[in-house]
């Protein structure tokens, strides 16, 4: 028996029924300190606009609000915001109906965590569209800022009935809908039905898409941050990259070796 292609073989043995779907912090962007920084390089959005031209799926499904990604994405490939809660369609955005009802709970979450790390050097809360982040990627102590946004975020959620999400230097609270990336995963591949498809990503809440991808026959790609990586990502991992650089070069001979 054959062995199974690699992802870049399989995508561009037939282009026009491929698909690529990628996050964007840690994968299209390099990690930053301040979130509010992060930004694609402009090779990056060139190669993406190439691809979007000749696959059949190009897409962004990022835990980053659809403003931002609107903001800093090329035009032509479909996005999705906030987990998959928020969706650019036909030039429209929208924002899935379960989680309207839990954006009060979330502004006062944020309101709580503004008051409560206002004093709090290097840590920051990032109010998105649907829910709102804590990261103390910058503070002088990280292990002491991470017990205490954990300690925090943890009773917010009790009391709220937000959800609390890890990631790398930042826990999330979201609302507790069935809508996570590996659930917008799974409805893209319904309604474009590609041949193929590939999913990239780097962190916690990448899981669900990579697990989503691989039952769909797909190819989980991981970008590897070192030790910020958690293990589950590369146990998943079809194929490992060593950072976006090396991601971004991926990404060029794939446009190059699709004919794009």
């Amino acid at each position: 028996m054959s062995a199974r292609p690699a992802a870049l073989q399989a995508l561009t043995a037939d282009p026009a029924r491929a698909g690529l779907i990628v996050d964007f912090d840690g994968v299209l962007s390099p990690i930053v300190a301040d979130p509010e920084a992060s930004a694609m390089p402009a090779d990056v959005a060139i190669t993406l606009g190439r691809l979007a031209r000749r696959l059949a799926l190009m897409a962004v499904v990022s835990g980053r609000p659809l403003d931002f990604l609107r903001d800093r994405v090329p035009s032509g490939i479909r996005l999705l915001g906030s987990y998959g809660i928020e969706q650019l369609r036909d030039g429209q955005p929208q924002l899935a109906a379960a989680a309207r009802d839990w954006l009060p709970q979330v502004r006062d979450a944020g309101d709580q965590l503004r008051e409560h790390f206002g004093g709090w050097p290097g840590v920051r809360v990032e109010e998105k569209a649907v829910s709102v982040a804590v990261h103390w990627r910058q503070a002088p102590d990280q292990d002491s800022a991470a017990a205490e946004v954990r300690r925090l975020t943890a009773a917010i959620a009790a009391a709220s009935g937000l959800r609390a999400e890890p990631g790398k230097l930042v826990e999330e609270l979201r609302p507790p809908i069935d809508i996570d990336k590996g659930s917008a995963i799974k409805v893209l591949l319904a309604e474009e039905n590609p041949a193929v498809a590939a999913y990239a990503g780097d962190d916690l809440g990448d899981l669900p898409a990579l697990r989503a991808v691989r039952a769909a026959g797909g190819y989980a790609l991981v970008v590897d941050h070192g030790e910020e990586t958690d293990t589950r990502l590369l146990e998943l991992a079809d194929q490992s990259f060593r950072g976006t650089a090396e991601f971004a070069a991926w990404l060029a001979e794939l446009a190059d070796a699709a004919g794009a």
